[in-house]
């Protein structure tokens, strides 16, 4: 079945910030008739916090925000992710690089310095080569996009010196599945596009229709991130807290309970209502 997604990482608990991201593409999916499905990107082990899937199922179960399906997890889908990577090898698309961070401090995309290296060598990451031309898309929220990866990026990774697969490949295979058909984002994640656009078209894979709706902002002008301290949802609040968040996009509710509120919510949400700017949230005291 054709499907929306939300795909998390279980890098801490949700806080207010995912949650409204959260609900945003639950009520996507199910105004397009789609379904709601949810994914773990969980390939970043080092960072990986134990017990926050969990808890992050919980909260979307308490929240009323239930998914579709069986709950993916990228970390089991590596055989996947290489078979990718080797059809793009076999079309002379990728080369290894040594080049350190350091090295690439000064220069604002990616030089070319190891583009010949096309042969295996150890302690090296994998990049894929982009080319000079315009890659073109429309977002439903912030309209027509267009870029040139060799201005912006240059060639980027796809492997990781450590062994990972890098976001930008994963991602593309995975939303590059023909049942995702619809991604609804956090804007912070609309520069990331172009590339996982540019993947799926060298590996043939249909591209999704995108959102990149505005994201929470705390005092500071700052997204309200694990990073910037945001606390983790109060899941013995969730009435209060889809009220806040269906009010943040745009849609505030009557006096309702829980679930009879999401309900009302899936029948009255367009994508139109909501706006380009990030929106100031602090419920912090003070």
């Amino acid at each position: 079945m054709a499907a929306g997604r939300f795909a998390p990482s279980p890098t801490g608990p949700l806080h207010i910030g995912s949650l409204y991201t959260a609900l945003a593409s639950f009520l996507d999916a199910h105004a397009e008739g789609l379904a709601w499905r949810l994914r773990f990107d969980d390939l970043d082990e080092p960072r990986n916090q134990p017990g926050a899937e969990a808890r992050i199922l919980r909260s979307l179960e308490t929240h009323g925000l239930h998914w579709d399906g069986a709950v993916a997890r990228q970390s089991e889908r590596l055989d996947r992710y290489q078979a990718a990577l080797e059809t793009l090898h076999r079309q002379a698309k990728t080369f290894y690089c040594t080049c350190s961070r350091k090295a690439l401090a000064d220069s604002p995309t990616y030089p070319g310095h190891c583009r010949e290296r096309i042969t295996p060598i150890s302690n090296a990451a994998i990049r894929v080569r982009v080319d000079g031309a315009a890659l073109e898309f429309t977002d439903l929220v912030q309209g027509r996009q267009r870029t040139r990866l060799d201005r912006t990026v240059g060639d980027f990774i796809v492997k990781r010196r450590d062994g990972l697969f890098a976001y930008q490949m994963a991602t593309a295979v995975d939303d590059g599945n023909s049942s995702i058909i619809r991604v609804l984002r956090g804007r912070d994640l609309l520069a990331t596009t172009p590339r996982q656009l540019h993947v799926m078209a060298l590996l043939g894979l249909p591209a999704p229709t995108y959102a990149h709706i505005p994201v929470l902002a705390n005092r500071a002008g700052e997204k309200w991130s694990k990073q910037t301290g945001a606390p983790p949802v109060n899941d013995q609040t969730p009435q209060a807290n889809i009220r806040a968040c269906l009010t943040l996009l745009g849609l505030p509710p009557p006096d309702l309970d829980l679930e009879p509120m999401i309900e009302w919510a899936k029948s009255r949400w367009h994508i139109s209502r909501i706006g380009h700017q990030d929106q100031a949230f602090d419920p912090r005291p003070g």
